[in-house]
């Protein structure tokens, strides 16, 4: 009874104020991740190949293209009492008309961008990726606008129902009417978002005032730098991607996009607790703020560790059966690629962005872009795929060691106090031993989905078992403070 008491302690403190969020993402992830599991065997590598581009440019263009100022709701609504939808009103229209404006672009420089990417396919779907593109731009303060509201629930189903959507529109549209039309059925879905959005803000289910110029001067004041540093960033978190792209066939970059399907998941956990934790810092002060950013990290430890020691453990049986035997090759790039996943504890983008660390965070993407462009191009040149996977995965961990030590300013705290070491080390350990019991019944067991689902839960139960075992016990209360 003590250990079901504990176990069921350990699960309600996991994930806080984000819970709702995190569920959201990982139903999304159950209802998306069958995606590129059915578009590979409706599509041959090529047109994969294809449709993994489509995407890679799509979401590039929606992270850069919103400037810093979906981002900067994090900061100002919290702040901003009866003056939040002012702040709304000028994110909305702001990224409506950057968003036109990327679409427009697209469209024009479409059969360019085709030729730097070697993908002649995206030339003719460039009408698609410009709708896709540009109302999704649009439409991303619609979740972002719940959660600092403190509507945790409506934020979890908007994302779920459009990831659903959009995930078997694809699928149908692809099965039913041929490769083309999937792209067709992601634009639509970025239409019906916007839609929603606005829609809301008619309803007054949104707050709403018109702009200010003393309002709209301080956030962008705040939001362009974090914007700019946000266009070097995704310039280096993606740069290998497209290294890949422009320096390998659709065919080969399906392998390394195979490779690192899994990688997105992270960003089920990462995104929710890290805009939870920019809301906490907003409202916190003195110790507060260490408390929430270790309460973060330890949150986030406790989902990517196991993860990745659930990765490198079933990856190798997953891969083949999930892809077919076609892209065994992406194994061994798996197995590396998981490395980065443990890095992903380090909420910092969210700290310095609490901080208004802003300018900052564009000096130090503006110093490591250079670094990550030669590191990536010259490891593409000596060591091919796995050459860039690495280059990526070290100029990440450096880059987030050096913005925990900045923002370890903000938190009144020594860099040896960023982290609750005794805390990780429990949840490390229990992910490490987990293991054990996990390895053994995939050596008992033929290769195939029976010996994955039982490997998984085998190891699922272990984890938390132990993880719940190593939870320090809460100091007794005295009888008499009781009474």
């Amino acid at each position: 009874m003590k250990m079901l008491a504990r176990l069921r302690g350990f699960a309600q403190g996991i994930l806080g104020a984000s819970g709702p969020l995190v569920a959201s993402r990982l139903a999304s992830a159950a209802l998306t991740f069958g995606l590129p599991l059915a578009l590979v065997r409706l599509l041959d590598p090529a047109a994969f190949g294809t449709y993994k581009q489509f995407f890679l440019v799509g979401q590039t263009l929606i992270m850069v293209g919103q400037i810093g100022l979906t981002q900067s709701l994090y900061y100002f609504l919290p702040r901003g009492g009866e003056k939040r939808g002012v702040y709304l009103a000028q994110v909305l229209f702001s990224l409506s008309l950057v968003g036109a404006l990327i679409g427009a672009g697209v469209y024009l420089l479409g059969p360019a961008l085709a030729g730097f990417m070697a993908s002649p396919e995206l030339a003719g779907l460039r009408l698609p990726l410009a709708v896709f593109s540009g109302c999704m731009l649009a439409a991303t303060p619609l979740e972002s606008t719940l959660v600092c509201e403190g509507r945790m629930g409506k934020a979890a189903l908007a994302y779920m129902v459009s990831d659903g959507i959009r995930a078997a529109g694809m699928v149908l549209a692809a099965w039913l009417l041929g490769a083309r039309w999937l792209f067709w059925a992601a634009a639509a879905v970025a239409m019906l978002r916007l839609a929603v959005l606005w829609i809301s803000l008619m309803a007054r289910a949104l707050p709403f005032a018109w702009p200010g110029w003393t309002t709209l001067r301080a956030q962008f004041a705040y939001a362009l730098p974090f914007g700019a540093a946000s266009l070097l960033y995704v310039a280096q978190r993606y740069l290998s991607q497209y290294a890949i792209s422009a320096s390998f066939d659709p065919a080969t970059f399906a392998l390394f996009a195979v490779a690192s399907f899994h990688m997105p998941m992270v960003d089920i956990v990462y995104t929710p607790m890290s805009e939870v934790l920019m809301v906490e810092i907003g409202r916190a002060k003195g110790a507060g703020l260490l408390r929430s950013w270790h309460g973060a990290v330890d949150k986030l430890a406790t989902i990517l560790f196991p993860a990745a020691c659930g990765s490198w453990l079933l990856g190798p049986m997953l891969l083949p059966l999930l892809f077919t035997e076609k892209y065994a090759a992406s194994v061994p790039l798996f197995i590396l690629a998981t490395v980065e996943m443990p890095l992903w504890i380090l909420p910092c983008d969210a700290l310095l962005r609490a901080a208004g660390e802003t300018r900052f965070f564009f000096l130090f993407n503006a110093a490591r872009l250079p670094v990550t462009a030669v590191a990536v191009v010259l490891a593409i040149r000596f060591f091919g795929l796995p050459g860039a996977i690495a280059a990526g995965i070290f100029c990440e961990g450096a880059g987030r060691i050096v913005l925990a030590l900045r923002g370890s300013r903000f938190l009144q705290a020594r860099a040896r106090d960023l982290f609750d070491w005794s805390g990780l080390g429990r949840i490390a350990g229990a992910a490490v031993l987990a293991v054990i019991p996990a390895w053994a019944v995939r050596l008992l067991m033929h290769a195939g989905l029976p010996a994955v689902f039982t490997t998984a839960a085998v190891y699922g139960v272990a984890y938390f078992a132990l993880r719940a075992l190593f939870m320090p016990r809460a100091p007794a209360v005295p009888l008499a403070a009781a009474a």
